[in-house]
């Protein structure tokens, strides 16, 4: 009879599970997805870093590789004071930035579309390349400069050194940070109203002191997010710190801790413990730059019509163009022209020899199976990466744009995560996730988990730019599908992602360059038999075959701006249809 009884309550628990609101558990199910891709693998290194021992009941922790690492090695506390120098290369190359995107944009500069290209130029090449081009012209023993400087002035030994804490940020600066800074500032400037300038001239006010007086105080909020955001990001660089940071016994964070991983045996323990401690300070800034960007909103777009005129600048115009074309030809053109010398070179480096140039690294590289099965993995890589982010970025951007589900704000956060995570720290995660888990006869040593790794991260803006791309859609649109008898999934497929694809064509081209150039996020994670071109460039670099390291410089950099080109051509035809 009991038996009989409990029947029905059994029976009405299960309906009860089958009753939950579907966003419930879909909501729950994506929180514990995204959280597996990007707060699993930090919560790893974490737990990692206090070097956990099984041998009694309950486990022990224990501290030792905080204390090695943190308190007893000098080289790791060089390493971190280094990467915290190098990156306070973020905030003056926001300044300078700043000012050169308000003369490309506010002034009527002969020639400034040319200009503009030229930084989306160097946006786009890969920096390892670039840096090879600088070692040909600054190399201390045999760099063009000093060797054409040494014959003007007669002092001893090089006065350019390109293995230098100045010569790593030199190459951070004109091939990186000032770049990519012009591309995300000239938006935010665009959008100021210039009758607010025009007023400030019309008092008297000069151009310099309309900039010092309005321009920069109204966009000072957008100057101080992009070099927060750049700082944050400066600290994960890897490839440039180890190409010529290495030579003169310099180290970072990033590069310190390939070495522990690298180490025979490698010291995981140790390289955790410095992960997690860089992470924290990430975390900290990361917080701190969340706060300030949400504070700080100005409207400088109103109800009022709004002008847009470039300012006359008069005779200095031709002047400061001539200077931008000055800078472009020796940030941008210079050290391209010289990889590519270089690519052609017996000795690389050495001009004054018998017949310097030779196309013998060349059929070499190109005849080589090492390099055919690296541009193999890279095209498989980029192109897999691109491919599954541009369907999981739009996805996961209309679920937190449009939804109501469950933990959708938690799982905001967590999309966010990957932005505070250095690329090599996250490879270090995945690596140990990798390694600690059945994952590892699947995974390891695949194409799958580089493509899983670099996913992660550019989840971040892949994810951002897709909701700024949904948000402009009205949601009537949808609205009007749904009352059609529409369903969900199939809105999404007929209405909203053909209204995305400009930002589809921009997001996969992002993605697949990303991809391409990445090293500090796969570096941990690839094998001889899933080597990148990018990978094996830096493994030349680092090795006596610098010639080789050139020419897949040379490759990899064609490659990448032919698909940037091929993109931009297709993304404005997608406009305009």
């Amino acid at each position: 009879m009991a038996s009989i009884e409990a029947l029905p309550q059994q029976s009405t628990q299960r309906l009860w599970a089958f009753r939950l609101p579907a966003h419930f558990t879909v909501g729950f199910l994506l929180l514990i997805g995204v959280a597996v891709l990007t707060l699993v693998p930090v919560l790893v290194v974490i737990i990692g870093s206090f070097d956990i021992q099984q041998t009694g009941n309950p486990a022990t922790f224990s501290l030792d590789a905080w204390r090695q690492t943190l308190l007893e090695s000098p080289r790791t506390q060089s390493a971190i004071a280094f990467s915290f120098l190098l990156a306070l290369r973020a905030p003056a190359a926001a300044l300078v930035a700043f000012f050169l995107a308000w003369l490309l944009i506010r002034t009527q500069l002969p020639g400034r579309s040319i200009i503009e290209f030229a930084f989306w130029l160097a946006f786009f090449f890969p920096i390892l390349p670039i840096a090879l081009g600088w070692i040909l012209l600054l190399d201390p023993d045999s760099g063009l400069v000093n060797l054409a400087l040494k014959h003007l002035i007669p002092i001893d030994g090089p006065i350019f050194n390109i293995f230098s804490v100045a010569g790593i940020l030199w190459v951070h600066v004109t091939a990186a940070s000032v770049p990519v800074m012009v591309i995300l500032l000239g938006p935010a400037i665009r959008q100021l109203d210039a009758t607010l300038e025009e007023a400030a001239r019309v008092c008297g006010a000069s151009p310099l002191k309309v900039f010092r007086k309005i321009t920069l105080p109204i966009l000072a909020p957008a100057v101080l997010t992009g070099a927060l955001a750049g700082f944050i990001r400066s600290l994960e660089a890897f490839e440039v710190e180890q190409l010529l940071g290495r030579p003169a016994g310099i180290y970072v964070y990033s590069t310190r801790i390939y070495d522990l991983i690298t180490w025979e045996p490698p010291l995981f323990p140790q390289a955790m413990a410095l992960s997690t401690f860089m992470l924290t300070v990430l975390v900290i800034i990361a917080l701190f730059y969340q706060r300030f960007s949400s504070e700080r909103h100005f409207a400088t777009i109103t109800g009022r019509s709004a002008a847009f005129h470039p300012l006359i600048t008069g005779r200095w115009r031709y002047i400061i163009s001539a200077f931008l074309f000055t800078l472009i030809t020796i940030t941008v053109v210079l050290p391209i022209t010289m990889l590519v010398s270089g690519s052609f070179m017996k000795l690389f480096g050495f001009f004054t020899i018998n017949e310097p140039f030779t196309i013998q690294h060349w059929l070499q590289v190109l005849r080589d199976p090492v390099f055919l099965l690296s541009l193999r993995n890279s095209l498989l890589v980029g192109l897999g990466t691109a491919s599954c982010g541009v369907l999981l970025y739009a996805i996961l951007a209309y679920t937190l744009t449009r939804s109501r589900l469950f933990g959708r704000r938690m799982v905001d956060i967590l999309v966010w995560l990957p932005w505070t995570i250095p690329g090599i720290l996250l490879g270090i995660g995945l690596l140990w996730l990798v390694l600690a888990t059945p994952l590892r006869v699947l995974l390891y040593g695949s194409i799958s988990v580089l493509i899983l790794a670099l996913l992660v991260k550019d989840l971040p803006i892949g994810t951002h730019m897709m909701k700024a791309s949904i948000g402009q859609i009205g949601i009537e649109l949808e609205q009007s599908s749904h009352v059609c008898g529409a369903g969900t999934f199939t809105t999404f497929r007929r209405i909203v992602i053909p209204l995305m694809r400009p930002m589809l064509v921009s997001i996969f081209v992002l993605v697949f360059i990303s991809a391409l150039r990445d090293i500090s996020t796969t570096i941990l994670l690839v094998s001889p038999a899933t080597r990148t071109l990018s990978i094996l460039m830096l493994e030349y670099a680092t090795s006596s075959a610098v010639e080789a390291s050139a020419v897949v410089g040379v490759i990899l950099s064609t490659l990448t701006i032919a698909v940037a080109l091929v993109a931009r051509r297709l993304g404005l035809q997608v406009v305009r249809d």
